[in-house]
């Protein structure tokens, strides 16, 4: 057996809690070395129990040749702001290595498919034949059916349905607890609100709310 992975958390908010938490349950796969945060002074040794590195891009000087990272950056609805981090720390170092994170007890089909960066929280199952695009995130008990396709940098917050053979645009932002029919679209940018049933396509960057859900053009 393979001695686990060095890994490094971009993000030293809530969200990067949480996938501390999901890359803590897997000690077989990573070794977390520490989290990246500018927001952070060096008087802040360490949070979530491991040690503060520095800015995002500082991190990667600071982490060991071999880690890998994955984002912690967190949002409220569509924003650019997680492909922007992105980005940076790809212009920084454009050998980087992103980690796919997956939950202990999250369930994942042996035919499905998870891009570069991609973290499946608590209680995740993705189904059958599903992809999951490079930095997308699947919340703590979302539902991903069979043959769906999520975006890259989409989120599927907590408790989210995604009947079979749907399509989620890249950064989607579906809200928690909300439900898509199947062989729905669900366009780029689109959010989709908390509760929200959706049975009809959704535009790119539109906003979809209600049950059954009413779309709002951009």
């Amino acid at each position: 057996m393979s001695a686990p992975a060095p890994l490094v958390v971009v993000g030293g908010g809530e969200h990067a809690r949480v996938i501390v938490d999901c890359a803590l349950s897997r000690p077989d796969r990573w070794a977390i070395v520490g989290y990246a945060d500018h927001a952070e002074s060096a008087e802040t040794s360490e949070r979530f129990g491991i040690p503060w590195l520095g800015d995002d891009t500082t991190a990667i000087a600071r982490a060991p040749a071999d880690a890998y990272f994955v984002l912690g950056v967190g949002g409220l609805g569509p924003s650019p702001r997680r492909r922007e981090v992105v980005a940076r720390l790809a212009a920084a170092a454009p050998s980087l290595r992103w980690a796919t994170v997956v939950h202990a007890r999250a369930v994942v089909a042996d035919t499905a498919s998870l891009g570069d960066g991609v973290v499946i929280f608590a209680g995740s199952v993705i189904n059958t034949g599903a992809i999951v695009g490079a930095h997308a995130v699947v919340n703590t008990g979302a539902l991903v059916e069979h043959d769906v396709s999520v975006g890259a940098f989409a989120f599927l917050g907590p408790g989210t349905v995604i009947g079979g053979g749907v399509a989620i645009g890249e950064g989607a932002f579906l809200g928690l607890g909300c439900r898509v029919r199947d062989h729905v679209t669900v366009g780029a940018g689109a959010l989709i609100g908390m509760g929200a049933v959706v049975v009809g396509d959704v535009p790119d960057g539109a906003l979809a709310v209600g049950v059954p859900a009413r779309v709002r053009l951009p």
